[in-house]
């Protein structure tokens, strides 16, 4: 089954699913300096999705480390996970937590980052079911700011564009 924004799951089994984390990914998009891009990525590191009959979604979980987080610029890299921004050695995860989809296939869910719980609207842009495998895109924009995660102001900006491709199997 594939989705786009005027078609709602139907076909996707009842149950919980698993988040594979090898074949998940989640990327940002940010601004620098002179507004030059910064892109990036986190290690995902876990995941649930149950859903019910027809396909609805009952709740969303999952996690990536915050150590995890990669640009390709390892003084940049180390600086972010440090105690300025992600305070990685502190708080080792970002989590997203989110129950229900709404017609217009968004999810609002809450991220929630140095133990500070924000609220972040996820667009699905696609779900596919492959087999024994969902593979979900989803974007978002999310306000670092708001989650906490300040420091460099006019340096770095403030919102990120985040992309996510989540590949979950069915458990049991």
């Amino acid at each position: 089954m594939s989705l786009d924004h005027t078609t709602r799951p139907l076909t996707v089994p009842a149950g919980t699913w698993r988040l594979e984390p090898a074949d998940s990914t989640v990327e940002f998009t940010g601004r620098h300096v002179f507004l030059l891009p910064v892109r990036g990525s986190f290690r995902v590191r876990s995941g649930r999705v149950e859903l019910a009959p027809g396909g609805t979604l009952v709740r969303l979980d999952a996690t990536v480390a915050a150590a995890g987080f990669e640009t390709g610029n390892p003084q940049r890299d180390t600086a972010v996970r440090g105690p300025r921004f992600l305070d990685a050695e502190r708080h080792p995860e970002l989590r997203l937590t989110g129950e229900g989809l709404a017609d217009d296939l968004s999810l609002t869910a809450r991220l929630e980052v140095k133990g500070r719980a924000t609220p972040v609207t996820f667009t699905v842009d696609e779900l596919t079911e492959q087999g024994e495998r969902i593979v979900v895109r989803a974007t978002a924009r999310v306000d670092r700011h708001a989650c906490g995660v300040g420091g460099m102001r006019g340096l770095v900006g403030g919102h990120l564009l985040v992309r996510v491709r989540a590949v979950f199997v069915r458990e049991g």
